[in-house]
């Protein structure tokens, strides 16, 4: 079902070579046999030699998550290898745990076996791999009891009536476009069935949103578990009272290309080697813009037909992006610092000129000389007098960051100011403008009720008035993550800000107070793990800037890194804990034996000796009586370890019972004989067996002396 069409020789081949250990073997010679099978396997799987192989399957490994199942084999070789090589483990595994009759790892094999598979397939397959499932477990759980056809009917039957229920029960009005559910990043507060398709139109607009009540799947991203907006377009102007799209393409592309330089990311490809990676899938979302995490630095779509980039980092398919289309952007995403943030100077190319501009006045940059009153004067000059009404917009701004000494603190103040401290409140259905002032204005100034919409419109307006460049970013918060996958739903479409920094970019901030579904840090410049702590609570980072007595702008306090990707080493307790048990239990009789074996009164050495044989007969599930004497312990131990034990009976009777002159002599003697007996045992026990006696616990639980 991974593949089509299926490459059934291989399938088959493997398959055979599964089930080559369950021929009457030793222990040893089916180690080998496995070996064998699996060195034959690698070289049909991937149809050269097995050394050449491993590069294969590590290749396949790292192209495996762009690959959308079902596949062409002919394709992908080094996929279809990797599939057949885990097919061929998955079987073997089952093949050895029911030669050896584990029931359990039957079934477990069998459970990973399907369940992997599922994860990746469409559920159009669900009916099939359910039932293949659950006939596979029934199978192993009732063939170990089968003896005889005639004590095998009635089993059998029982079975198959169980297997014709569940299918019939789970076919009932079963329709592959109906009760689908992704394997692949389930989220039980979102409807991953519904397949409607939506088409949004992002300029801005203030008359209020609704979601529906049941959110739809729109996009899934494989990409590392570091929360991103997932940008579709940027708002670069500011016309009639709203931020609109009005961009400009700046080359037209193919299906697969690096994005053309842009002046105003200028560390976007000094090191493509931190790009972050995203591997979209479109669920159900109807656009030709193509969602990335900001800024998108390569582009590898070969669904999306040929691209335009337009300015602003912004990416459009030649047609609608259908459902099922898949694509892998690679995006530089810099998360800098707060003092290196701080330290940015205020230092503004030609190209950002434009994202200082609304309507048609232009505003001097953050830190300009007479920048106050160049502002001041726009409010008075007729020739901007659409803008006058903007003026508390101004002077809000002014006033909330007059402590401000770089643009960086002014941007934080005013985001604090939106999201904690000004009395804003998130509101999808805010009430309609009284005052007659623009809609922006009548919400900082008069209501304070809005949702994202308002809050980045009023930011990025205030920010340009201050002399920073700013637009508004519309798209997605990241979404849900789970096994390595973003799901993202129509309640997650969202605006923020953009704010541009001299050695950075832009960088994404987010002034809209917390609500249920805002699901992304606040602002991904800050760097703070409190921020990202916050998530979703309306709390914001406690962050005050402060100034020495020079005027100069001091260290900003501290903030806690954020968390990075690590390799989740609790992984590795499960496989480490028995390991870790098993060599304490080896450690401890080996200190126990050192102990015993080094005394230096030769009775108590003796008893040392005694002891140690005991414990070696219990370890080998021998019933040895507390009390029992030194013929006793011969017997059992040439029964029990088959091995002829006179002269260590004669020497332990001599050292313990003897005269005190020779038993120094007695008791070495007993103790090189019990080497020599032990020696022999091991030498005649399977790798197994000695396993079992040296992870025993019936010596450590039992007093042998």
């Amino acid at each position: 079902m991974l593949e089509d069409p299926v490459a059934w020789r291989t399938f088959a081949a493997v398959a055979v070579l599964a089930l080559v250990p369950a021929f009457p073997l030793g222990a040893a010679a089916r180690i080998g046999a496995c070996a064998l099978a699996g060195l034959a396997a690698l070289t049909v799987s991937f149809g050269t030699w097995p050394h050449e192989a491993l590069g294969s399957a590590w290749t396949a490994l790292h192209d495996a998550p762009a690959v959308r199942a079902p596949f062409d084999p002919v394709s992908y070789p080094s996929l279809h290898g990797l599939v057949a090589i885990a097919a061929f483990s998955l079987a073997l595994a089952a093949t050895l745990a029911a030669v050896t009759r584990r029931t359990p790892l039957v079934v477990a094999a069998v459970v990973v076996g399907i369940g992997f598979p599922a994860r990746l397939l469409q559920d159009v397959n669900a009916l099939t791999l359910g039932a293949l499932a659950l006939a596979a477990v029934l199978w192993a759980l009732l063939a170990p009891e089968l003896r005889g056809a005639r004590r095998a009917a009635p089993g059998i039957a029982v079975g198959a009536a169980v297997l014709v229920v569940a299918v019939t029960a789970a076919s009932a009005g079963f329709s592959p476009s109906e009760g689908q559910v992704d394997w692949r990043g389930w989220d039980p507060f979102a409807d991953g069935g519904r397949t409607a398709s939506l088409r949004y139109v992002w300029d801005a607009n203030y008359d209020g949103i609704e979601f529906p009540a049941r959110p739809t799947v729109v996009l899934r991203v494989r990409a590392p578990k570091r929360a991103e907006y997932w940008r579709v377009s940027t708002l670069e102007t500011f016309a009639a009272d709203r931020w609109i799209e009005n961009l400009y393409p700046i080359d037209l592309g193919g299906p697969r290309r690096n994005l053309p330089a842009d002046a105003l990311v200028p560390k976007r490809d000094a090191n493509p080697g931190s790009w972050l990676r995203q591997v979209v899938t479109v669920e159900g979302l109807e656009d030709d813009r193509v969602a990335a995490a900001s800024q998108p630095a390569r582009v590898d779509g070969p669904s999306l037909g040929r691209l335009s980039f337009l300015a602003g980092g912004v990416m459009r398919a030649g047609s609608t992006i259908r459902r099922g289309a898949e694509y892998t952007v690679w995006s530089y995403a810099p998360r800098p610092t707060p003092r290196a943030l701080v330290a940015s100077k205020p230092r503004y190319p030609e190209e950002v000129a434009r994202y200082l501009e609304l309507g048609r006045a232009r505003f001097p940059g953050f830190g300009a000389g007479q920048r106050v009153h160049v502002v001041d004067r726009v409010f008075v000059d007729d020739r901007y007098q659409p803008l006058w009404s903007y003026r508390p917009l101004w002077e809000e701004a002014r006033r909330r960051t007059a402590r401000a000494r770089s643009p960086y603190e002014a941007t934080l103040l005013l985001e604090r100011w939106f999201r904690r401290d000004g009395g804003f409140q998130y509101e999808e259905r805010p009430p309609a403008t009284q005052s007659g002032a623009p809609p922006l204005v009548d919400f900082v100034e008069v209501t304070r009720l809005g949702y994202c919409q308002h809050y980045a419109g009023a930011m990025a307006v205030m920010l340009r008035l201050l002399g920073i460049p700013a637009r508004v970013a519309v798209g997605f918060t990241a979404g849900t993550w789970k096994s390595g996958v973003w799901t993202v739903t129509d309640h997650q479409a969202h605006a923020w800000v953009e704010a541009w920094f001299d050695g950075f970019g832009w960088l994404a901030f987010d002034p809209t107070p917390g609500r249920g579904t805002l699901s992304a840090v606040y602002t991904l410049a800050s760097d703070s793990a409190d921020a990202v702590a916050a998530l979703g609570t309306g709390r914001f980072l406690d962050y005050t800037p402060s100034f020495d007595s020079s005027g100069g702008s001091a260290a900003p306090t501290p903030v806690e890194p954020a968390p990075q990707e690590s390799f989740p080493w609790w992984l590795l307790a499960v496989p480490l804990v028995p390991v870790v048990v098993g060599c304490a239990v080896v450690g401890g009789k080996w200190a126990r034996r050192a102990r015993r074996l080094r005394r230096r009164d030769p009775r108590m050495l003796a008893s040392g000796v005694r002891a140690e044989l005991v414990s070696a007969l219990l370890d080998r599930g021998a019933a040895v009586d507390s009390v029992a004497t030194t013929s006793d312990l011969r017997r059992t131990t040439e029964r029990v370890l088959a091995t002829p034990a006179g002269a260590l009976a004669d020497a332990l009777a001599e050292a313990r019972f003897g005269p005190l002159r020779g038993a120094r002599t007695a008791a070495i003697r007993a103790r090189t004989e019990l080497a020599r007996v032990l020696g022999a045992a091991r030498s005649r026990e399977t790798p197994s067996s000695r396993l079992r006696a040296a992870l025993s616990l019936r010596s450590l639980t039992r007093s042998a002396r």
